[in-house]
């Protein structure tokens, strides 16, 4: 074999830069669909939170309803307490009255204060807050929810200061020992408001002109707040409803 036989013809240019090309385009496609697969994969987990995070909302939604129709039952209830209780005491003859009097001024003390399922909003702010949530819309009527909440909140805090008003100026015309008897949580538990109402008219501590009048004042003061919120929690009904129908549109 001669010299010239056993020498390699050398590769062409072309040659390498197809195998350069091809090692490119390898490196590139591969580098292409592992970006996918993450972004992907990150696509899927963000979708999965927001369906987790949204069902959880909708069940604390859902929880509130309930809560709310006890507080807006309980606020009518005692809007009519609170205007039995002024005609009755404001009465020339409340000696015949009472029985009523006492038990509508026990009744008022009552409250059923409206607070909020926290679950699903914990999460949210765990998790970066509403990012997760693609709908606008959604996100507009849970900042609108919890608006309406915070200033239901506000006149829950201002129902206890009235109440403590309230209750200075209950111990100035009622009987504390009568007004005591008549509230158990557990032997009156089948009476409205654990208030077992009483059997016959009872005297009062004191029918003094202007200690009834610094009475009926602070239960015109707590009828209105009742009312005001009242008015709000209707509105946080009617929002939770709406929230709770949009979630279940988005997530069908």
């Amino acid at each position: 074999m001669s010299k010239e036989e056993t020498i390699k013809e050398p590769h062409p240019f072309k040659e390498y830069f197809l195998q350069f090309l091809m090692l490119f385009l390898a490196i590139l496609l591969g580098a292409i669909g592992e970006n996918y697969r993450e972004q992907y994969t990150n696509e899927v987990v963000e979708r999965n939170m927001e369906r987790e995070t949204l069902n959880a909302m909708a069940n604390d939604l859902k929880t509130d309803l309930v809560n709310l129709e006890k507080s807006i039952n309980n606020k009518t209830d005692k809007e009519l307490l609170a205007k039995k209780l002024i005609e009755y005491i404001s009465s020339d003859n409340i000696s015949t009255y009472t029985k009523d009097i006492y038990y509508c001024a026990r009744a008022m003390t009552s409250r059923e204060a409206f607070s909020a399922s926290e679950g699903a909003v914990t999460q949210l702010q765990n998790s970066g807050g509403y990012s997760m949530i693609k709908n606008k819309g959604i996100i507009d009527q849970i900042n609108k929810y919890h608006y309406l909440k915070e200033k239901i909140y506000k006149l829950n805090d201002t129902e206890e200061h009235i109440l403590i008003q309230y209750r200075i100026a209950a111990s100035k015309i009622f009987k504390a020992s009568i007004f005591s008897s008549m509230l158990n949580a557990k032997e009156y538990k089948n009476y409205k408001f654990n208030i077992k109402p009483l059997e016959g008219n009872v005297e009062m501590f004191s029918v003094d002109p202007s200690l009834i009048n610094e009475f009926v004042f602070w239960v015109s003061s707590a009828n209105g707040n009742q009312s005001s919120n009242k008015a709000q929690m209707l509105l946080l009904e009617q929002q939770g409803k709406n929230l709770i129908n949009s979630i279940e549109q988005h997530l069908k």
